[in-house]
């Protein structure tokens, strides 16, 4: 509430310095901007398609996130106000308006076309237009500035916030997405209309050209990319089914697993047979012991016999070719050869055997020829099986060894296998990448190619409102309050001592009251001084009567100090004098350099009040005794510690610095009576937290309004 009512008191006193400044800045602002150039405003709208539209990658039109579809706005309207854009735009602009013979309304102004002339010579226009072609036109413009950047017509042109075709001026367009749609408006204004639509037209063009450009070369790189990785993966393929081929042919491999079934097949089958001719030859050895037992009577004849044993060892190396050809070789012609030559060995033997013991019998009264047939016949079985047996018994080890063999094979042939399926599926996975990202740059190609224009940007006919009535009204209004913000922070950042609660809280002693600045005073219309006069210094002898502590019967001695000179300690004394003798009271001041004493070095050996006055003191109530300023002159100790109170006078504007803190120490260490604080040349806010409201006359008005600012709603004055 207190600070509330303080700062509409600054703003009262400064007023007038508030609306002299506002008056001063809105006339300059007024004078300044009467030839204030009109300006144009073209607008073109650009469906984008960011949240709605269609690409090769998603038909159905798909709704993309929030953050996503922002992002995508963000980077069009970046690559629109990009310095890049700006730059082309305004190089195009400029060939397009080199070309112009005449300036017409709808393509450049005279003025506009004036001042082109103004910025390029003839000889410049001749070296950089080509007629009738816009595009080499701008080559040569690109080139000029790209090699004379840092000359003279170039800044002017291309540099110059004033020239249609600098970025800085063209930087002022407008970019925005309409609310939530697809929609991108831009728009630009300039003081001539034609420049204004052309500038858009332009960016038009180079902005979507730059937005292709720039999606098309990201997703080149990412094609490329896997291009070449599908390259690498095809060639690991290549090189991994070669292995397999040379492997496969070293190794006589044709299909490793019909082989290994087909060798299962033919060792399971052999065991079969071997196993058979086991039995067979068991079966025929067990018959031939039979037999040989029986013929045991003519066992020496038979073995003695060559012809007999020839003929069976013939027989018996027959039977082992046969049974080679019977499992390998399957050559049916030399197969029944064989056997026609052992049936022939057969014959000649048997007829033998009939012939030599026809007549013969055996132990058992048998006859001879038909245990020996017999015994011929399970002989010739008995060869016969032992010749396959050895057969199937190398068989079986060359099978062993098969089996061997292709366990190393197959085992080679899987790892050659897996890596041909790992660098298949490798390129396949690259390959489907690849068509990903052509399919996504034929999406980009398409979708840039779809930023379509749906309001071209048309020729302005009318000016924008003139801003000229807003910047006066704004310069008015800053300049109002731009000298309150001054006296506020000057205010706030003041480090004086102001106000008595400061002046107590840095001295630590007790604040008796306050005597107001007289200029603040004799400003205050309607305000009773003597009155007022009157009540803040029979306030402050209240105080310092309250501050004094019991003495004799003498008159009341005060010390009126001060530590600096020049804080009014004679203004303020000879008002309370004044004061005092007015409420009946006998007052003698005593003052240095008057008609009392003077300041200097033998005062320091003064005792007592009566030897610096020729009055008698005895005869006076109170006694004010002026002392010099305690830190710039000399003073008397005694004389100070014989009084019955210390006032110390302070000048409200000064800064409380160290030095006073040290030397009101030094005073209190030096002498037992009280010292009191005194304020001088407070303002009238620091004398209304003492005396209460002022005593003038104020209409009801402004009692209304200090109430409001003091959050008092009811009335001030008893009813009843």
């Amino acid at each position: 509430m207190t600070n509330l009512l303080h700062i509409t008191r600054l703003l009262q006193r400064n007023m007038k310095w508030m609306f002299l400044v506002s008056i001063l800045l809105a006339g300059f602002v007024l004078l300044f901007t009467r030839n204030m150039p009109k300006e144009f405003q073209s607008e073109t709208e650009v469906f984008t398609g960011i949240t709605s539209g269609m690409s090769i990658d998603n038909m159905d039109g798909a709704k993309i996130d929030f953050f996503a579809a922002n992002n995508a706005f963000d980077n069009l309207i970046n690559i629109v106000k990009s310095r890049q854009t700006l730059e082309e735009v305004g190089m195009r602009l400029l060939s397009q308006h080199l070309l112009i013979e005449e300036p017409t309304p709808t393509n450049l102004s005279e003025e506009s076309y004036e001042r082109l002339q103004e910025w390029i010579s003839e000889a410049k226009r001749e070296e950089l237009v080509v007629p009738g072609d816009t595009e080499a036109t701008y080559l040569n413009v690109l080139n000029w500035y790209s090699t004379s950047f840092q000359s003279d017509e170039i800044k002017v042109i291309f540099n110059n916030s004033g020239s249609p075709y600098s970025y800085k001026a063209i930087e002022k367009i407008s970019v925005y997405r309409l609310q939530n749609s697809d929609l991108m408006r831009i728009t630009y204004s300039y003081t001539d209309p034609a420049i204004a639509q052309q500038t858009l037209v332009i960016l038009n063009e180079v902005f979507i050209r730059l937005v292709a450009d720039i999606k098309v070369a990201q997703t080149n790189d990412i094609v490329a990319y896997f291009r070449k990785q599908v390259n690498l993966a095809d060639q690991r393929l290549n090189e991994a089914e070669e292995k397999l081929k040379v492997f496969k042919t070293n190794n006589r491999v044709i299909n490793y697993g019909e082989q290994t079934k087909s060798i299962a097949m033919m060792k399971e089958y052999m065991e079969d047979e071997y196993q058979k001719e086991l039995a067979s030859r068991a079966s025929a050895q067990a018959a031939v012991s039979k037999l040989e037992v029986q013929l045991s009577v003519n066992k020496e004849m038979l073995k003695h016999s060559e012809s007999l044993l020839s003929k069976r060892q013939e027989l018996a190396d027959i039977n082992s070719e046969i049974a080679v050809l019977e499992v390998y070789l399957n050559d049916e012609e030399a197969l029944v050869e064989k056997r026609a030559q052992a049936e022939k060995i057969k014959a000649e033997m048997s007829k033998d055997l009939a012939n030599r013991m026809e007549y013969s019998r055996t132990t058992e009264g048998v006859p001879v020829s038909k245990v020996l047939e017999e015994w011929l016949q399970y002989t010739l079985a008995l060869d016969r099986a032992n010749a396959r047996i050895k057969v199937y018994e190398d068989r079986k080890v060359y099978f062993n060894g098969l089996y061997d063999e292709f366990s190393v094979i197959g085992s080679t042939i899987g790892k050659l296998e897996r890596e041909i399926t790992i660098e298949e599926k490798n390129y396949l996975e690259l390959l489907h990448s690849l068509n990903l990202a052509l399919m996504r740059l034929s999406s980009e190609t398409l979708s840039s190619d779809g930023l379509l224009i749906t309001v071209e940007p048309y020729f302005p006919l009318s000016p924008l409102p003139s801003k000229r009535m807003l910047l006066v009204i704004l310069s008015g209004i800053l300049g109002f309050l731009l000298p309150f913000i001054w006296v506020v922070l000057k205010d706030l950042l003041d480090l004086s001592i102001k106000t008595g609660q400061r002046l107590a809280r840095l001295s630590s002693k007790e604040h008796v009251g306050s005597v107001p600045r007289q200029r603040f005073v004799d400003e205050q219309k309607g305000l009773n001084s003597e009155e007022f006069t009157s009540q803040y210094l029979r306030l402050i002898w209240s105080k310092i009567e309250s501050s004094l502590k019991n003495n004799n019967d003498g008159p009341l001695q005060i010390n009126w100090m001060s530590l600096h000179k020049e804080e009014g300690k004679s203004y303020t004394a000879d008002l309370l004098v004044r004061e005092l003798k007015s409420m009946g009271l006998s007052a003698l001041l005593i003052q240095p350099d008057g008609e009392n004493y003077n300041v200097q070095d033998s005062l320091q050996s003064v005792e007592n009040a009566q030897s610096l006055t020729a009055e008698k003191v005895d005869d006076f109530d109170v006694i004010i005794l002026e002392h010099p300023a305690l830190i710039d002159q000399p003073y008397s100790k005694k004389l100070v510690c014989n009084g019955d109170l210390n006032v110390l006078v302070n000048w409200s504007g000064r800064i409380w610095g160290s030095a006073d803190t040290r030397k009101l120490n030094e005073l209190n260490n030096d002498c037992s009576q009280e010292s009191v604080m005194l304020l001088n040349g407070a303002d009238l806010d620091e004398m209304e937290t003492i005396v209460g409201d002022i005593p003038k006359q104020r209409s009801e008005l402004h009692k209304k309004i200090k109430g409001l600012l003091r959050l008092q709603f009811t009335s001030s004055v008893a009813s009843a």
